[in-house]
């Protein structure tokens, strides 16, 4: 049995291939996230199989959620969850299935065995499940991945700057790049409150600029973007800003206690942090006024 380890947002998530023709198990964006398997404790683990190896035991007690794209959520008989993918690539029926025990600490995924899906398959664990697993790990009381972008400054500090499709996420990592600034992501991040301090996280799941470092940085201030004539910040009380993060969040909506947990998370964290609205130019103006305020 191969195994293959990944650590995103801190989270260590283990990948075993149950035998040597199985399915590769990590796709290609997450090689830089990789981690030597043992090396941690694992967070959550699943094996990797072809679905005429495993008859599934999960059967699908009822649909929960259809994302109107590549997956379909059940609540399995057995208490767990199943994912069907699909593709155009692979046909009408799934390619990939997967389920997670109720807390999504173990399960397993099986790949359709095919000629085409043995063929064109480039991993297991490539989006959407990666993802899926992360998020509803995170929404299980450890933390919130947010639409945003994450720069370290050259002095260390640690700008979250959280913001909607089109709001200038990409605009802003290349800005603070090109001024000497480390960009962790310029479309997902994770944060987590770990040993007292607000941390966010790089994560495999990058905009267009393909910023996506496996590192993490302590978070000195966030902000909420918008575009606009000038440089300001603009403050905002705890409720506005919680709502304002929750909007831009990628929790499991489909679950009331994720929803809960994900709420909770966020108002604790526009409490402990500063989260104000800036309004901002795409010119180099943008990073030279925030550099400038005060902490």
């Amino acid at each position: 049995m191969t195994e293959e380890a990944f650590s995103i947002g801190g989270l260590v998530l283990v990948a075993r291939r149950e035998a040597e023709d199985s399915p590769p198990a990590m796709a290609d964006s997450l090689a830089a996230f990789a981690v030597p398997a043992g090396r941690a404790a694992p967070t959550a683990t699943v094996s990797v199989t072809w679905q005429d190896d495993r008859q599934s035991p999960a059967d699908r007690a009822e649909p929960v959620f259809a994302s109107g794209g590549m997956w379909t959520l059940y609540r399995a008989a057995d208490g767990g969850y199943l994912y069907d993918v699909v593709s155009p690539v692979f046909g009408e029926r799934p390619y990939r299935t997967a389920w997670f025990d109720a807390e999504y600490q173990t399960g397993w995924i099986a790949c359709r065995s095919d000629a085409t899906t043995r063929r064109a398959l480039r991993a297991a664990l490539e989006y959407p499940l990666d993802e899926l697993w992360v998020t509803n790990l995170l929404a299980r009381g450890r933390g919130v991945e947010l639409h945003a972008c994450a720069v370290v400054d050259v002095d260390g500090r640690g700008f979250l700057f959280v913001g909607q499709s089109g709001d200038g996420k990409t605009t802003t990592a290349r800005l603070w790049s090109a001024a000497g600034a480390t960009a962790l992501s310029d479309d997902r991040v994770i944060v987590r409150k770990l040993d007292g301090r607000w941390m966010m996280f790089g994560t495999p799941w990058h905009g267009e600029a393909e910023f996506a470092r496996p590192d993490a940085a302590p978070i000195t201030r966030a902000f909420i973007l918008r575009h606009g004539d000038g440089e300001r910040v603009a403050a905002l009380k705890p409720a506005q800003a919680a709502a304002l993060l929750l909007a831009r969040a990628f929790p499991p909506f489909y679950d009331a206690a994720a929803l809960g947990f994900t709420a909770d998370c966020l108002g604790r964290l526009v409490g402990e942090l500063p989260c104000e609205t800036l309004t901002f130019t795409p010119t180099p103006a943008a990073v030279a006024y925030v550099r400038e305020l005060s902490l």
